[in-house]
């Protein structure tokens, strides 16, 4: 039990990864495009290109860890993470920087990926949603803390000190990975270490032509663009348009992220009163009602307050609907978990659509 728990933290810690990732250089923004002699809109292609990166990395790290195992992909995972984030710490080309985020994703989409399969691999569908909430608890103290951090970093070593952490970060995690994850793709374990081509496209026609993991990645994909969304538009919504520094943008930044461990901290619970059925749609209601509400503040031009509100019940219906639809789109599945959780991913693709916002200036 005490191995299992400390397995479920360093699945959580490889969430954290992510978010630091995206949260810890945001207030930033403004420096970083002095240093690299641009405007803040290409500054912010680099969460773009890290959601594009993010997107095509699962589809490549989940059929891999079916054929050759969960650990394997997780150890080059991370060695893609730390070389983009060591990289981009030396950087001052824009171009070098678009580049090394996307590698630094590529890398770090594999801890994603490959967690939720392993979460999947170890408990039921029920146990699944309890244990991505607890991850969740665990991930969501970064998007509190990371930009605060890096606020911090930006003051006293500068915009690249926030890159030389993720990297240390990357390979601690790393040496974690090694001693304590266990390898818990069964057909490895039985050293088993072959899967056809044919075997790899049933697996994915079973898995694509399942309607519950179909309606389970439809709202992860509403869940998943809405927050690409707030997150890179972020920064130049609230220093730029706003004109708040950057320790108050991490404050709000940071209040808004509360959303997201409070709904960690209460799926579980309401999942043992209601079912997560119809905590699911209820959650996907509230994000619809609450995304409407705030366009039209934002046409109204209401307060700033009222917009932080919103953005934070939309996170909160967001912190609900990612556990439960990771658990419902993967648990069908007693082979090709690597392969469905590379499927569930596929919705990070609409993070390529805030690329064309940044292009814009927005």
């Amino acid at each position: 039990m005490r191995n299992l728990s400390i397995v479920v933290f360093i699945l959580a810690l490889l969430n954290t990864l992510e978010s630091l990732s995206i949260d810890l250089y945001l207030p930033a923004f403004p420096s970083m495009a002095q240093i690299f002699q641009t405007d803040i809109g290409h500054i912010q292609i680099s969460i773009s290109v890290f959601f594009a990166g993010f997107a095509f990395g699962q589809l490549l790290w989940g059929p891999l860890s079916d054929r050759t195992g969960r650990k394997p992909m997780l150890y080059c995972g991370l060695f893609l993470f730390i070389v983009g984030a060591t990289a981009i710490f030396f950087t001052e080309n824009i171009y070098v920087l678009w580049a090394m985020r996307f590698l630094q994703a590529f890398g770090g989409s594999a801890g994603i990926v490959i967690g939720r399969a392993i979460v999947i691999d170890l408990y039921d569908r029920q146990k699944s949603v309890a244990i991505f909430s607890q991850q969740s608890q665990i991930s969501g103290i970064a998007p509190i803390v990371a930009p605060l951090l890096g606020s911090v970093f930006l003051k006293f070593w500068g915009w690249n000190s926030s890159f030389a952490f993720l990297s240390i970060m990357g390979l601690l995690t790393l040496l974690m990975v090694y001693k304590y994850v266990p390898e818990t793709n069964a057909r490895m374990t039985l050293s088993d270490h072959s899967e056809d081509e044919k075997g790899l496209k049933d697996h994915l026609k079973a898995i694509l032509s399942n309607k519950e993991f179909i309606n389970s990645t439809m709202i992860g994909s509403i869940a998943f663009a809405s927050l690409i969304i707030y997150i890179s538009n972020a920064p130049f919504l609230f220093m730029k348009l706003h004109g708040f520094s950057s320790g108050t943008f991490s404050l709000i930044f940071g209040f808004n992220s509360l959303a997201l461990i409070t709904a960690a901290y209460i799926t579980p619970k309401l999942v043992k009163r209601i079912s997560d059925t119809k905590l699911l749609l209820a959650a996907t209601l509230i994000l619809l009602i609450v995304c409407s509400l705030h366009i039209l503040i934002a046409a109204e031009n209401l307060s700033v307050a009222l917009e932080i509100m919103m953005l934070y019940l939309s996170l909160l219906a967001i912190g609900i609907l990612f556990p439960i639809t990771s658990a419902h789109a993967l648990s069908p599945f007693k082979e090709g978990r690597g392969t469905g959780g590379r499927c569930d991913g596929i919705y990070a693709v609409n993070g390529l659509l805030s690329y064309f916002q940044d292009w814009r200036g927005f």
